[in-house]
């Protein structure tokens, strides 16, 4: 048995972690909406600012936790699928790690990356062959869109006018509305390309 594969024993309960952590960042997101609208009809949900600062320094602490399990089982999964027998992948298990912190790549290189593990996944002795998943530009395209106005979100509250904070409460919340069929999309293709790895089959192929 190759080191990669041997390494996989704990990959499993990874993945259900991350699925966990994903589906709670769904659930802060939706609390976060409810919040908002709470808010529109004259009801303070915090009461005070230091529950309210509590609330997003939960929000960004699971966001954080979340993306590094999520990484740390892409990593793996990634060599997985290679000790699998899928050769001549274009994304290697560091660089989909990797791909997440460079400007501008980051825009398509992850699409990139987490198309061709599902392949090699599927397939791993012919993964060029195997069709991608349709969910999979259904989270991207949620994750870039979250991830754009988030941003710009920031940007807005920076230049403390009412106007453009408005802007950016906007901003936010639309970013916030996005997080929930990203997370959800993510969570299931986390946990298809798991099973996909753990196949019997696939097993039976990589020891014969």
């Amino acid at each position: 048995m190759s080191d990669e594969r041997a390494g996989a024993g704990g990959q499993g309960a990874l993945a259900s972690a991350v699925r966990w952590l994903l589906w709670a960042n769904a659930a802060i997101a939706a609390i976060a909406i409810a919040i908002v609208i709470l808010w529109l009809r004259g009801f303070d949900s915090f009461g005070t600012d230091a529950a309210e600062q509590a609330f997003a320094w939960a929000e960004f602490g699971l966001f954080v936790g979340t993306a590094i399990a999520f990484l740390v089982w892409l990593y793996r999964a990634k060599a997985n699928a290679r000790a699998l027998g899928a050769g001549d992948m274009m994304v290697s298990p560091g660089w989909a790690v990797g791909w997440y912190f460079v400007p501008l790549a980051n825009l398509v290189m992850p699409f990139t990356t987490m198309r061709e593990l599902w392949q090699a996944s599927a397939r791993p002795r012919d993964w060029q062959l195997a069709p991608g998943s349709p969910v999979i530009p259904v989270w991207w395209a949620c994750w870039l869109g979250s991830s754009i106005t988030g941003n710009a979100a920031f940007l807005f509250r920076l230049q403390q006018d009412r106007e453009a904070l408005f802007v950016a409460d906007f901003m936010a919340l639309v970013s916030t509305v996005l997080t929930i069929p990203s997370a959800l999309a993510l969570a299931w293709i986390v946990g298809r390309i798991q099973a996909m790895q753990e196949s019997p089959s696939h097993i039976a192929k990589h020891f014969s």
